[in-house]
């Protein structure tokens, strides 16, 4: 499934509180339908060929999964690289909960899950990041130095 990772890092993120967060993202069946169809360079005899039919599959996934309704009600609040990120639900029944954003490998948004299988709620989240705050592990937004894994501060 070459070719994901690039989808829609930065979208524009819409926050309508007032709106309920979709609990339901798109149908399965038409996720793992669309995905059946990716196109495949080595499927293509010509290279622009290939980039045209990728274009249009892109298209069709971007509209499928990358729908600013998806988001609705809903906060970005840690970007974990490449596109992956949690947000948090500010309206509808899910609301003060976490949730996963792994749309960037193919899956839809789902609730983030303790160790027991629960829904994670701000509360909890927040907590979890203080004390990870306080062991020194660098934050989201911390940088650190590729070469040596040193932060500014260090």
């Amino acid at each position: 499934m070459s070719g994901l990772a690039h989808r829609r890092p930065h979208e524009p993120h819409r926050r309508h509180g007032s709106e309920p967060f979709p609990r339901r993202g798109p149908d399965p069946k038409d996720v793992e339908a669309l995905l059946s169809e990716h196109p495949e360079e080595e499927d293509f005899e010509e290279i622009d060929d290939f980039d045209d039919a990728l274009e249009a599959w892109d298209a069709r996934w971007e509209a499928l999964m990358w729908a600013p309704e998806r988001t609705v009600g809903a906060v970005v609040i840690h970007h974990l690289g490449c596109a992956l990120r949690q947000w948090l639900i500010i309206s509808g029944p899910e609301r003060g909960r976490i949730w996963s954003d792994d749309r960037v490998d193919a899956q839809d948004l789902t609730p983030l899950l303790d160790g027991d299988g629960q829904p994670v709620t701000f509360g909890r989240w927040y907590r979890d990041w203080l004390e990870q705050a306080k062991r020194g592990a660098p934050s989201a937004g911390t940088a650190v130095d590729r070469t040596s894994g040193r932060t500014p501060a260090s």
